[in-house]
């Protein structure tokens, strides 16, 4: 009988061994993305998009965006990504990490300067929040490494 309860308890520690080490090796460690992605969901002839389009183009968010993002248009009707609630309507932003993970609410509708820089800035706190990383910082380190080995050269 103590046969019996040895190989049980051998076989009950071996099965929870088993466990605990397929959830450590399923879980999968994030990528961290290069930029945000900005996937930009417009339609042709669009006034809201394209007015929308010019407040990116102003200075201060046309620094950000060209720095820490990457826009990516799709047009209403195309698919996106399975995670995502469909728009609406146009224009609609969302804004995007490693695997289309999503790190802030969507952009709906035209902004103004104020309001698309809340967006950015948002998304590049939700970035330092998702992945452990401030992404402006990961440029400047970025920007340093490439300008010291120009320098060697």
């Amino acid at each position: 009988m103590s046969l019996v309860k040895y190989i049980t308890i051998i076989f009950m520690v071996l099965f929870i061994s088993n466990c605990t080490n397929s959830d450590n090796n399923t879980k999968k460690e994030k990528v961290v993305p290069d930029k945000i992605t900005m996937l930009f969901v417009t339609q042709p002839e669009c006034p809201s998009c394209e007015k929308l389009e010019k407040v990116m183009k102003l200075k201060a968010p046309k620094k950000l965006i060209e720095s820490y993002f990457k826009i990516k248009k799709v047009y209403l009707g195309e698919k996106i990504p399975d995670n995502l609630i469909p728009p609406n309507g146009t224009p609609t932003i969302y804004f995007l990490g490693s695997d289309n993970e999503v790190l802030v609410e969507p952009l709906i509708g035209e902004k103004n300067e104020t309001a698309l820089m809340e967006f950015l800035t948002d998304s590049l706190y939700e970035f330092k929040v998702t992945y452990g990383v401030d992404i402006r910082e990961l440029k400047k380190s970025e920007n340093n490494e490439t300008n010291s080995s120009k320098a060697s050269s």
